[in-house]
């Protein structure tokens, strides 16, 4: 989902669908529920954590909230995403994105972060191992 007072002057409609597919792929590959806010953030880190728990399913979602105006970047998981994103996972994905942001491209910056942090968190199926003695 992407959401924010400043997401439609941010990207054209190009980088709007760009960014909605990287969310869909992301979610259906972890299970949990990936959200993009583009703005305001006044009290930094409090203000990302407030937004994340006014979100459908808190506990199972991931966060990216950027304020462009003062370049801030925070991300925040929900307590059922710890277990498979953890802040090595998100220290990755930031400087992902910021190395993008440092260039102009917000856009993909963004795509670029919610893939990583997918990657990172997707669910492994168990491998059965047929040779192995019983």
């Amino acid at each position: 989902m992407l959401d924010g007072d400043q997401t439609n002057e941010a990207f054209s409609t190009a980088q709007l669908a760009s960014l909605e597919k990287a969310l869909a792929r992301a979610t259906q590959t972890t299970g949990f529920d990936f959200t993009i806010y583009v703005g305001g953030l006044a009290e930094g880190r409090a203000s990302a954590q407030a937004l994340a728990m006014g979100l459908p399913n808190p506990d199972g979602s991931v966060l990216i909230a950027v304020d462009p105006q003062v370049r801030a970047l925070e991300i925040v998981t929900g307590a059922g995403v710890v277990d498979r994103l953890d802040d090595q996972s998100c220290r990755l994905a930031t400087l992902t994105m910021t190395s993008r942001f440092a260039i102009g491209d917000i856009a993909a910056g963004l795509r670029d972060g919610v893939l990583l942090l997918a990657e990172h968190a997707r669910r492994f199926e168990p491998i059965l191992h047929t040779d192995t003695p019983e």
